[in-house]
This record gives structure tokens, sequence and C-alpha cells, in this order.
């Protein structure tokens, strides 16, 4: 995220501003989001002490906002990314994936830590679609650029 390409440019007191955001935005992802909802809420507290100078919109969670270091230099809410559910009725049903602001942060995650070829861990409950996540994010991934996943499963 640290490259001008991706919006990280301008005097050194500019760059710092934006040094300490996209520090603590990956601070959240880094360390928080593999905690369970009741550690997150907890979590929440901690950061929100931490980062004082940080500008994190004090509704919801600071998991519900990322910062864009690209245009507004600020912190927005995910639901703004997400993009409106468009059926396919040739899609399987089990490969379907509706937009919501968790699908979209969590693909978002994962394909900046691919891009980077940096490993990632999800977890959670069952049911909750981390694998079509993680296949959905493969798929795209597949098409720009010039990858092969090899999908293998594992069953409790």
């Amino acid at each position: 995220m640290l490259n001008p390409t991706q919006g990280f440019k301008g005097t050194d007191e500019e760059k710092r501003k934006l040094l300490i955001n996209v520090y603590a935005w990956s601070y959240v992802w880094g360390l928080g989001a593999s905690l369970d909802d009741r550690s997150k809420e907890r979590f929440d507290d901690t950061v929100r002490d931490i980062f004082k100078g940080v500008q994190i919109p004090p509704s919801n969670s600071v998991f519900d906002y990322f910062y864009d270091l690209k245009k507004d230099k600020t912190y927005k809410p995910w639901t703004s990314k997400v993009q409106p559910f468009v059926f396919d009725k040739e899609v399987p049903y089990f490969e379907l994936l509706v937009p919501t602001q968790d699908t979209y942060k969590y693909s978002y995650c994962l394909e900046l830590l691919l891009s980077k070829e940096k490993p990632s861990f999800f977890t959670g409950y069952t049911g909750v679609g981390k694998s079509v996540v993680i296949n959905n994010s493969l798929a795209r991934f597949q098409e720009e650029k010039d990858i092969v996943p090899i999908f293998i499963n594992f069953s409790a």
C-alpha cells in the first residue's frame, strides 16, 4: 500500500499522516481479523485508544471501515464499495456469492495479500462463506493474473 501508484505520495508530513492511517488499518486487520465477535468489541476499544489521532469514524466498529488511500485519504465504510447483486441462473447455487460488506472486505484483504504474495488465514464459524469468498477471489485472480489455483478440500 505504501506505493505512489496506490496513493502514497505528498510531502514528508503528508506521508507521515498517511503512514499512520495505513498502519492503523493494517493493525486492525493484521491482528484483529481472526478474533471472535466478543473479542472484536474489546479490540475496537483498544484500537481507538491506541490510535487516537487517526480519524476512524466513531460509529460502528473499526472493522466496518477501510482507509481510502487513493482518493479522499479518509476512512470510508466498506458498504460504499459493495456492488448490487445480479443473479445469473447459469452459476451453480454453491458458487453464488451475494456481495455484502463482509464478502467485500474479506475478498479485498485476501486479494491484497495475494497480490503481494503473502499468506493469509481465514477462520470463522461453519457456513459463513469462507470457502466461497476464497474460491471467488481466486477465480477473479486467475482471470486477472497469471496464476492457477489448486483446490484441496479438507473435512473435519
